[in-house]
């Protein structure tokens, strides 16, 4: 797996050149952009990245940036921008909303969504950038593009950015599958956070409710530790909310996470690119604990074994 870890500086760049240089590096850790900046600009970056994250710290003098739709057209992105301000503002504006980040706050974007921000001189910040589908299938209602600031002095918020603090410290300690790892649960908490603030949940249709706990559960079926309770903890609802609204459907938590093992189970039995693991590895791997549980409940789920499921394919 994958895992960088990189400074870029232009302290070592003639002033001429530093503009420039700044523009193409923005523009490929994130997405690309257009600036305005002086000639002479001076600024630093510090990164981490895998296959999935990217944590990124940043100095930087005054500076305007812009991603328009044609930008968004030519270069989708397919991900959120999680702004933390450590040193000073950032003036955001995206949609309808215009918003000024300051310290001690967390501002949730999306970086496929027109947006224009700037800031003044001596400024620096962390940004986490986040894939849409993994922080989606965690949310109880769509963000619909609109940035969303978050308290980051107590509770959720803070712990988010503790973490952060931390995992920039063990930067060079980590691997790909541990940073990846450690920000699955960040963005857990993320999610917590925003649901927290949206709208009450009656105001939401209780077809779109079930199919958040579904895409939930689908992105966590391999952790053998998934529970009802867990579920709601992710989604930031009650385990009795969560039962009644797959009541309805007819299921129960642990029946839709056995069956999203299941079916977990079976795609990577059918892939080619898992054959060299053993199915009792292919179980394990899927959130099963054991392996006879797991041989009885696909025979039950699709009338055949396991070892027959990969003789066909």
């Amino acid at each position: 797996m994958s895992y960088i870890v990189q400074t870029l500086s232009t302290q070592d760049l003639g002033a001429k050149d530093r503009s420039d240089w700044w523009r193409d590096r923005v523009s490929e850790i994130h997405c690309p952009m257009s600036f305005a900046l002086a000639d002479d600009y001076s600024g630093r970056i510090e990164y981490q990245q895998s296959g999935r994250y990217r944590l990124v710290r940043w100095w930087g003098d005054a500076e305007a940036l812009t991603r328009d739709s044609t930008q968004i057209r030519r270069s989708p992105h397919g991900s959120y921008e999680l702004l933390i301000p450590v040193h000073g503002h950032l003036q955001l504006a995206q949609g309808d909303s215009d918003i000024v980040a300051v310290p001690h706050t967390m501002t949730l974007t999306s970086l496929d969504a027109a947006m224009d921000m700037r800031h003044g001189d001596n400024v620096s910040a962390v940004a986490l950038v986040i894939p849409r589908d993994h922080l989606d299938s965690r949310l109880a209602r769509p963000t619909n593009d609109r940035p969303i600031s978050l308290d980051a002095r107590r509770g959720l918020g803070r712990i988010v950015v503790d973490q952060l603090r931390t995992i920039r410290g063990e930067r060079d300690q980590l691997d790909g599958f541990q940073f990846d790892a450690v920000m699955d649960r960040i963005v857990d908490l993320i999610a917590i956070a925003y649901n927290d603030l949206s709208a009450p949940l009656d105001n939401v249709p209780a077809d779109a409710l079930v199919d958040s706990i579904r895409r939930y559960v689908r992105s966590n079926a391999h952790d053998p530790a998934l529970t009802g309770a867990g579920i709601a903890a992710g989604l930031g609802w009650s385990l009795r909310h969560i039962q009644n609204q797959l009541q309805r459907v007819g299921t129960t938590p642990s029946d839709l996470i056995r069956e999203e093992r299941l079916a977990l189970a079976r795609l990577r039995l059918q892939d080619p690119g898992w054959r060299a693991q053993s199915i009792t590895q292919i179980a394990f791997s899927s959130g099963f604990g054991d392996l006879s549980t797991f041989s009885n409940a696909y025979h039950r789920s699709f009338g055949e074994r396991p070892s027959d499921t990969r003789t066909s394919h």
